[in-house]
């Protein structure tokens, strides 16, 4: 029996275009005869899988599962998500908090060290004075 996997992508800014160019490489990388690998696309509006026959089905947000069909047989649970969302919520730890609370494994870091790096920034003040710890030096210009 295959590994399902929901790679997900999009997003809910304008970082989304680059989230589906990395989910198309991803994609092609993955090997399908190990894996079925279902594209979720994460959308302010909805969260939904699109079928080879075009059909749109939604995500159920209550315990991140797909329904195909009518009977709860074709009901999808999944083994791994594979986040490839730029930007939020993925970059931020939405995401993974959500899925953390489902009880579904996914690939990237923890939802603490999602928000902590979001901010680039603020990350590289929270490092800084760290001993034999080396960081580049910039500026954060504002306008």
């Amino acid at each position: 029996m295959k590994a399902k996997i929901a790679l997900i992508t999009g997003g809910y800014t304008e970082e989304s275009e680059i989230s589906f160019r990395s989910s198309d490489f991803v994609y092609s990388q993955l090997d399908h005869e190990r894996y079925e690998v279902y594209t979720i696309v994460i959308a302010p509006e909805d969260w939904y899988y699109t079928a080879n026959n075009g059909q749109r089905h939604s995500i159920d947000k209550h315990d991140f599962s797909l329904q195909l069909g009518r009977d709860d047989s074709s009901k999808i649970f999944f083994d791994l998500v594979f986040v490839m969302v730029h930007g939020s919520p993925g970059e931020d730890g939405r995401i993974q908090g959500y899925l953390d609370m489902m009880g579904v494994p996914y690939t990237s870091c923890d939802p603490l060290t999602a928000s902590l790096t979001m901010n680039k920034a603020y990350t590289k003040s929270i490092l800084q004075g760290i001993p034999d710890l080396y960081l580049a030096n910039s500026v954060l210009l504002f306008d």
